[in-house]
């Protein structure tokens, strides 16, 4: 993990402004149970596929964007490095604890693969608060911002999956990412989700 969100002290509490940044990038310090009484809400009031939609393009468009600001400030590193600030930032966050697992990419090749372990994912958590066990995986908003951020990372569509989630029962959530073309029908919800990003 790059040195910089090794620690606490890259978060900057500035109360007399109302603000707390991370790298400059503004940040909002809530409980996860207000979100997950929000996504609750949504699912609610949208139904379970629509929400799934809002929050997979919720969450590529904050990856996206985080990394087009945080490769701005970032470019004395090397690629690896900058691809992995993704994980660190969320597990910094307190969204989940992100451990990359296999790392492979290649720009002349056009390979690209990418997984990893999430463990304490709070939309898993939330999810198992409102609901009973599922039969599909629920972290949305982590598969997107891995999806955004990766595909901002490599200048083309990066998509990722969720092969394991504790929602389903599985011991933890888990990612898998690769280029579009690399999966097939059971990507068709994501890559239906995100169309309008591609």
């Amino acid at each position: 993990m790059p040195k910089t969100f090794r620690d606490i002290s890259q978060i900057q509490f500035h109360p007399e402004q109302g603000q707390v940044l991370l790298q400059n990038n503004r940040v909002l310090v809530m409980t996860a149970d207000s979100i997950g009484l929000l996504r609750n809400e949504i699912i609610q009031s949208l139904g379970l596929n629509d929400a799934r939609k809002l929050f997979l393009r919720f969450g590529y468009q904050n990856g996206y964007a985080d990394f087009l600001q945080l490769k701005l400030i970032n470019q004395d590193i090397s690629e690896k490095e900058l691809l992995l600030l993704g994980p660190a930032i969320h597990s910094l966050e307190g969204i989940v604890l992100a451990i990359p697992d296999e790392v492979r990419f290649n720009r002349e090749t056009g390979e690209f693969y990418f997984t990893g372990t999430w463990k304490n994912s709070y939309e898993a958590e939330q999810h198992l608060h409102y609901n009973p066990l599922s039969s599909i995986p629920v972290c949305w908003s982590l598969v997107g911002y891995a999806s955004g951020w990766c595909s901002a990372f490599w200048g083309k569509p990066l998509l990722a999956m969720e092969p394991k989630c504790v929602a389903k029962g599985d011991e933890h959530c888990a990612w898998c990412i690769q280029p579009i073309e690399s999966w097939g029908n059971e990507a068709n919800y994501i890559k239906s989700a995100l169309s309008a990003f591609f």
